[in-house]
Parts: C-alpha cells; structure tokens; sequence
C-alpha cells in the first residue's frame, strides 16, 4: 500500500527549482525510491515511471553531477522491469485482457511541459523492451547494469539506457550460448580436481602406483603447447599422458588442435607400453628439438622398489645418488632444447614424519634446471590428497603427523622452465 505521505510530497515536481537544485532533486528521487516498493498496479507503477521519467530529464537539464543522472536512470530502468515482470505475469495468468490493459497505459502530466508531452503513450516497441527487461535472470540482470553503469561513469561516450542494458544482455546471453571451456582446464594456478576424470588406466596391466590425475597432464598441454609442437614424456610410466592426449576432444573442446606426442620410459609398463620406448633419461635425451618436455618423476622417497628394482631408477636411490641424477637429467634436457622452449617437472616435496626428515624436493629441481640453462617460467600445485578418498588410515596419518609436529606432503608442484 501507498505511503501517503510520500505521495503527497512526491505529487507535484517543478520544472523550476530555486536553491540547490541537486538536492531538491535527490530528495525526489529518496522518494521515488519509497514508491517503486509500494507500487503494485499497473496503474500506480505507470504513475510513479511518469515522475521518475521526469526527475531525470531535469537532472540532465540542470547539468547536475553524473551520479545523480544515473540513479535517476537505474531507478527508471529498474521499474520498467518491474512493469515488463506484471505484464507478464498477467499475460501467463489471462486474469484480465491485456489490451485492455495495455490501452489505460497513457502517461498524463500538467507539469512537465518543458520536460515532456502532455501525454505519453507507451509504444508497442517500449512495452517489448520491459518485458525481455523482466525475463531477464535477476544475476545478469544486475551484472548488466552495474558494468554498464560503472562503465558510464567513467566514459562520458556510454550512456546508460533500456536499449543498451538489453545490448549487453543479448551479448552476456549470446556468450553463455556458446560452448564453456572444459571444467578440466584451471583457470587459475590451483589445479585441483575433487572430480578425476583421467585416474587409474586399469590395475590388472600394473597401473597401480606412481600415477598423476591426467587433469594435469591437460592443463600442461593447454597451458604450454602450441599446435604442431612436438612434445615428449621421457618418463612416461603406464603412459597416462597418452590416454590424456587421445582424449583432448573432450578437454579442448572447439578449440581442439594436434600436436606430436613420443614417450619414453627406462621400464615401460601397462596397457600403453608397446606405445612407449626404453630409455635411461640419466644418458642422455632421446629426441632433438623438442617444443616441450613434461616430467612426473619418480617421487623421491615415495616408490623405493616399486617401479622395478634397476639401481639405475631413480625411485630406488638415495638421495646424495638422487640429486646428481637429477643434476644429469636437468642437462640432458637443456642440450636438446632450444633457446624459449619449456620443460615441466611435476613434484611434490618429502617428508618422513615418523624421524623428523625433510627434504624440499622442489628447490632442488628448481636449482637443477636453472643450472642448466632455464629459468622458472610458471608454477602450479595441484592437492594429491583432495583427490584421494579420506580412510581411516588416513586419518591415523593426520594424527601421527599432529602429534610429530611434521606437515604430511599434500601439494604436488607443476614447476615449468624455459630454456635461455
């Protein structure tokens, strides 16, 4: 119900005003704001769009400040919506006609004869307008106007109006029609994934240790090959990467483009082995020129003896024999580069709860590769644990690591390098 007194001084608007003219017209406008909560009609809701119509057109008369203008537009614009939603509602409803209706909505004022006509009609073209305003989600709508808004503001060459809120609706509309990027590809530095589309590939070929989601082996392409890039995994394992790369469709999407992949490993293994080649990454690189290397290593301390029992695995070292053959592997990859191709070596670091060891695992890569020839050219970490179902062994592992006073290792660093 109307607040008659809001009515009352909110009744007569002159088209003169004595004294500070941008007061008298933000006191009109602290009012209109009462009314457009109170109206219900289509009768009382025209009768208040009148007025607010009015009240802007004198602060752009009077040249007052750009804020004020705009809170008499937004107001205009928001009670045009309010209109379409009614008119809407009555159409679904075919509680009265809607004819009729639409032929009572002329607009009549005696006192804004220097402002507008004496009587307004509103056109077929308008009443369109409110009702795709009203059919509008509440959240675009308010994104739409609050950037187009914020960009008038600024932009003396953007006006806020009816016509450009629902330009910027059709074209927010248009964009979200259009196909999303996959939710596989991270569009920040935190590459965790509560949902593993890529985990295991089958444990009766001996995929059951040593594995990565395939999510980062997707966010490492996405991020950092080209196409027509020829790209190497010298330790490929079970060969996950490749089962990443035969299913990039569904994480490029429209954007999908081809590039070469070759994998390498010193114990090839699983359903993908015959697709990988032996080869002791220590020795030497096996390919020329590659555009980029990805690298999930042997964790070490994680897999003592579980990728085989080769002294040579660098799952099976110590860690002073650890270090060197990282030193090496580091190398090798820097003579096979050239100068602005990348290398992504994917770590997380160790640590031993139960005698207190530490080893940052990370700063000896990242001292490695820049030895060589690279420099640290981006960074990521991905949660393992996040991505793992939470036992009660894994609980008793929290516990432990309480009461030790040592953190469990959780985060998982995608470090990539770029030669120099």
């Amino acid at each position: 119900m109307k607040d008659s007194s809001s009515e009352h001084e909110f009744a007569i608007i002159p088209t003169i005003v004595s004294g500070n003219q941008e007061t008298v017209v933000i006191q009109f406008l602290k009012t209109a704001s009462k009314l457009v909560k109170q109206a219900i009609t289509l009768e009382e809701i025209q009768e208040v769009w009148q007025k607010i119509n009015a009240l802007e057109a004198l602060s752009k008369k009077f040249r007052l400040s750009k804020e004020v203008q705009l809170d008499a537009t937004e107001l205009r614009i928001r009670l045009e919506r309010r209109l379409g939603e009614i008119l809407s509602k009555k159409k679904q409803d075919r509680e009265e006609n809607i004819k009729e209706q639409l032929d009572k909505l002329s607009l009549v004022s005696d006192n804004f004869k220097n402002v507008q006509q004496n009587h307004h009609r509103f056109t077929k073209n308008e009443l369109s307008k409110f009702q795709r305003l009203a059919s509008t989600s509440h959240e675009v709508f308010e994104a739409v106007l609050t950037d187009l808004r914020t960009e008038a503001a600024i932009n003396s060459q953007t006006a806020l109006s009816t016509t450009g809120i629902l330009r910027a609706i059709r074209n927010e509309q248009k964009k979200n029609s259009e196909p999303l990027f996959s939710p596989i590809i991270k569009p920040s530095d935190n590459w965790n994934f509560s949902t593993v589309k890529y985990g295991r590939i089958d444990e009766k070929f001996g995929e059951y240790r040593g594995y990565i989601p395939g999510e980062i082996y997707a966010n490492c392409f996405w991020y950092y090959v080209k196409p027509g890039d020829l790209v190497v995994a010298p330790m490929a394992g079970s060969g996950q990467v490749w089962r990443v790369y035969e299913a990039r469709q569904e994480w490029m999407g429209q954007h999908i483009y081809d590039f070469q992949l070759e994998m390498f490993d010193l114990t090839p293994r699983g359903k993908y082995k015959d697709l990988i080649t032996p080869h002791d990454l220590t020795k030497n690189f096996p390919v020329e020129n590659p555009d980029y290397i990805v690298i999930d290593i042997p964790y070490y301390g994680m897999v003592n003896q579980q990728y085989s029992d080769k002294p040579e695995d660098l799952a099976n070292m110590t860690l002073e024999d650890w270090q060197v053959a990282i030193a090496a592997i580091a190398k090798n990859c820097a003579l096979a580069q050239k100068t602005g191709t990348l290398c992504t070596i994917i770590s997380p670091n160790y640590r031993e709860v139960a005698n207190g060891l530490i080893v940052i695992v990370t700063d000896i890569i990242r001292y490695s590769w820049e030895s060589a020839g690279y420099i640290l050219h981006d960074k990521a970490y991905s949660s393992r644990r996040i991505q793992q179902h939470q036992t009660p062994q894994m609980a008793r592992m929290n516990n432990h690591a309480k009461a030790n006073r040592i953190m469990l290792t959780d985060i998982t660093e995608i470090l990539t390098f770029r030669r120099v």
